[in-house]
């Protein structure tokens, strides 16, 4: 297996001339090409609904638009589809992502579509899931991940975009079947190696770092990035955002299955630049030296009454049904299983780990 190409394009707005240019060059940079005719399923980041950190947590529709006008010309059919953890008309409304698959093409929700039984001798986990038949049917899939990092992963990109083919609420039994990020990132593999996109772009103009995948703060990270092979673009994100990628688990079990050959990758374009985005809370009290063993085990899931809607999504959402809402949510830590999912749903971002 060659070591596949990361284009890299700086790209510091949103500007929609400026994100068309850029999102061109990447793809030329890889000598990516599309055919005439196919049917194309673009799989956007569409985490949910979060008015007050939109632009941060999902792929951006301006990204998404160049692509469509690319694809148009190429005469293919385009379809958007994602299962956003709650919502999902909502998600999509959200993010600015239905306008842009109405005017070039349709929106499908995954767990709204046929699905079909996936089964995987090879998986280390999910030997036998349900995902939509569409990822089997289209001629081409390209995964428009998020850079960002992430609370229970470290960071999310192009392989833990693909959780997102999962259909509804199956993703909540999966983290109740796969608990840590170990075990968990087995899950992201098995999905990997049956979803396999052709073409991976980054939406990397705004990041979010910290406690992401929604609850962290806004980068300005200027970036555009392409390539073939999603365990490549996560290789290269990964170590700009200041990880080693051999911390980075799901990237980790790629390699050891053979589904890449190294750590290395092939950069073109515009110079990695170094951007150190604040890691999530764990993952600093891991590497701290001050650390007493055990203790970010241990670190409470607090609620913030003062942001707390009581809305009650956290208590609906959570796999291991380990949160009481009295009237505000409270986490039994003994059932607690360290998801994280309470966190990442939270539309005020009211619920978050204790920083001792």
């Amino acid at each position: 297996m060659e070591i596949e190409k990361v284009s890299i394009v700086k790209c510091k707005t949103y500007n929609q001339k400026q994100v068309d240019s850029a999102v061109k060059k990447a793809l030329i940079l890889i000598d990516f090409k599309f055919k005439k005719n196919m049917n194309v399923l673009i799989k956007p980041n569409v985490v949910g609904s979060f008015p007050h950190k939109q632009i941060a947590c999902t792929t951006n529709p301006k990204i998404i638009e160049s692509v469509c006008k690319i694809l148009k010309k190429n005469k293919c059919n385009i379809i958007i589809g994602d299962s956003p953890f709650t919502n999902p008309e909502q998600s999509f409304k959200a993010s600015g992502i239905d306008k842009v698959a109405k005017k070039y093409g349709k929106v499908i929700i995954f767990e709204q579509s046929k699905l079909i039984d996936i089964k995987d001798k090879k998986a280390k986990v999910l030997k036998n899931f349900k995902m939509s038949s569409m990822l089997k049917d289209v001629d081409l899939i390209i995964n428009m991940p998020k850079l960002k990092t992430h609370t229970l992963t470290k960071y999310t990109g192009a392989i833990k975009n693909l959780y997102g083919c999962i259909p509804g609420g199956i993703k909540q039994q999966l983290h109740n079947k796969a608990q840590g990020d170990e075990k968990f990132s087995d899950i992201l593999i098995d999905i990997y190696q049956n979803v396999k996109p052709e073409l991976n772009i980054m939406d990397g103009v705004i990041g979010m770092e910290g406690e992401g995948p929604t609850s962290g703060n806004s980068v300005n990270s200027g970036v555009i990035m392409a390539s073939k092979n999603s365990i490549a673009l996560d290789i290269a994100c990964s170590k700009m955002i200041g990880y080693n990628p051999k911390d980075i688990c799901a990237i980790k079990h790629a390699i050891d299955r053979k589904l890449y050959p190294d750590y290395k990758f092939e950069l073109v374009g515009d110079k990695l630049p170094k951007l150190n985005f604040k890691k999530p809370t764990l993952n600093e009290m891991k590497n701290s030296r001050k650390m007493i063993k055990g203790l970010f085990k241990e670190t409470p899931i607090i609620c913030d009454t003062t942001k707390c809607v009581k809305c009650g999504l956290c208590a609906k959402r959570c796999p291991a049904h380990a949160i009481i809402l009295k009237p505000y949510p409270t986490i039994d830590k003994k059932k607690c299983i360290r998801c994280f999912c309470c966190m990442e749903i939270c539309p005020q971002h009211a619920i978050f780990l204790k920083q001792n």
